[in-house]
């Protein structure tokens, strides 16, 4: 006789087989009723989104693809930033688009927070893949939109791709994109550790990224080299059988792009570069960095009642932090002006309205609340340089007023005292006056008018009779020495509160 025990286990081996499609019936069920949920909330907040907006949301729909798309929707459903969020752009700043696969990706977020205020950073509505893909789909990522800066990479997904074939192909859209007139900048492909890709190798990469560089080089195209820069910390950075880098990793690059993005920009003849704020552009004799730093920490214990912004020449003149062997050319005057208030000095050699912008934008003014802050900035803007473009004195007047915007923000009570900018050049024909002329035009038709603001133009007494300048006074045409302080402290005297 059979036991009972075994004539039931056909019958539960049958349920058993019957629960499994059943199981997975109900998994995919519960998916499709989740990811329609998603899709309908998806759906209600694009539906609330100004039109520009809710152009951009469909441009990604029709391009993510059925990986990226549910991905995105879900995080925006949930409130999450992500690289591919719509990009408001802020007036007056460049414009520039991240084209990469999925490490740009990785990295957008971090260069998007590393050049707030500086840049509007765009990402092209796709993860790119190869060459291929770009040529095919360039003019959707371009849009309609005039670009400044266009960051670009092809590598990883071409590990494969015969070398000519991938040569070929870059090429052809390095043309194109050299065609809107942006300035190009080419990432190299960040390297992979052996083993991270299961159909090719290392050498793969560098096969590409070599390829890469010769067609950059042949059409003047700067390179971004994060594959150099990150190859040092590459086992910190990326986990172990992968092409792509922990968060820390995507810091790190952001970095590195942003800085490369912040090269291109005060070469742009696009934007005022006058009035977005850049940290040193040019070499000096002391550290920029260093001095910024030694403000932060001074600026406190000194609590200024009077606080000089500008560039070398107010640098040079004297008072906190020291200017060491390069300032204190006017400490007598100093002394005999300001006696024993309080004044701190934020002149930097070099600087330019955009160096300044950038340190009042790091901190230099936080906190603090001067009775005055007198402004002389502007002489360096009329340089060109091979790290900066001249602007143009309308350009400067901009980016003197949008210090002074600066300056009413951060000490609302303060009293603003405009400088001219001093003249410069030994004869009254040097190339310099006629620029500088119009400039403090400019400044005193415009930001010298604003609320709180006391002009103050002192040209004429650093000019003899024939307009040159004597060496008694500026000994280098451009700097005072202790008897050319004494000029402007004499000016400054009246004018400043007591």
């Amino acid at each position: 006789m059979i036991p009972r025990t075994l004539l039931l286990l056909p019958l539960l081996c049958l349920n058993l087989h019957a629960a499994e499609p059943t199981n997975a019936k109900e998994a995919a069920e519960k998916k499709a009723a989740a990811d329609k949920a998603v899709a309908e909330k998806f759906a209600r907040w694009k539906s609330t989104l100004p039109a520009e907006q809710q152009a951009w949301e469909t441009l990604l729909e029709q391009n993510l693809g059925s990986f990226y798309l549910p991905i995105y929707k879900a995080e925006k459903v949930k409130g999450r930033v992500s690289s591919w969020d719509y990009v408001k752009d802020v007036p007056g700043l460049p414009r520039v688009l991240l084209i990469g696969d999925s490490v740009s990706r990785g990295y957008t977020l971090a260069t998007r927070k590393a050049l707030e205020g500086s840049v509007n950073l765009h990402r092209a509505p796709e993860n790119c893949g190869p060459a291929a893909n770009g040529l095919k789909k360039l003019k959707v990522w371009l849009g309609s939109g005039r670009w400044d800066i266009i960051h670009f990479n092809f590598g990883i997904h071409d590990r494969k791709t015969p070398l000519p074939d991938y040569g070929k192909r870059l090429e052809e859209i390095t043309l194109q994109l050299k065609a809107t007139g942006a300035r190009l900048i080419w990432a190299s492909t960040t390297p992979v550790a052996e083993g991270g890709m299961k159909d090719a190798t290392p050498a793969d990469l560098v096969a590409r990224n070599e390829a890469a560089a010769r067609i950059m080089a042949k059409h003047g195209v700067a390179i971004d080299d994060l594959y150099s820069a990150m190859l040092p910390h590459l086992s910190q950075h990326q986990p172990p059988a992968d092409v792509h880098f922990r968060e820390p990793g995507y810091q790190f690059l952001g970095e590195q792009v942003a800085a490369s993005v912040m090269k291109a920009v005060p070469l742009l003849k696009t934007v005022n570069t006058a009035a977005i704020p850049m940290g040193r552009l040019e070499k000096d004799g002391y550290d920029w960095k260093a001095r910024h730093e030694a403000i932060l920490r001074l600026k406190k214990e000194v609590n200024p009642e009077i606080v000089l912004i500008g560039d070398s020449i107010t640098h040079f003149w004297g008072g906190q932090p020291d200017g060491g062997r390069m300032g204190n050319r006017g400490s007598e005057t100093w002394q005999s002006l300001f006696g024993n208030r309080r004044v701190l000095n934020l002149g930097f050699g070099w600087d330019r309205t955009q160096n300044v912008l950038k340190r009042l934008d790091l901190g230099e003014l936080d906190g603090l609340r001067p009775k005055a802050v007198v402004i002389h900035i502007g002489t360096n803007n009329t340089a060109e340089t091979v790290n900066c473009r001249a602007s143009t004195p309308a350009e400067i007047a901009g980016g003197v007023a949008a210090i002074i915007g600066r300056c009413r923000k951060a000490c609302p009570e303060a009293k603003i005292i405009l400088m001219a900018v001093f003249p410069r050049g030994e004869k009254a024909a040097d190339p310099k006056r006629a620029m500088l002329k119009e400039i403090n035009g400019l400044l005193a038709a415009g930001p010298a008018k604003l609320p709180g603001v006391t002009w103050l133009d002192i040209t004429d007494k650093w000019l003899k009779p024939d307009g040159g300048i004597s060496r008694d006074i500026m000994p280098d045409f451009l700097h005072p020495n202790q008897k050319g302080y004494a000029i402007w402290a004499d000016a400054l005297r009246p004018v400043l509160p007591q």
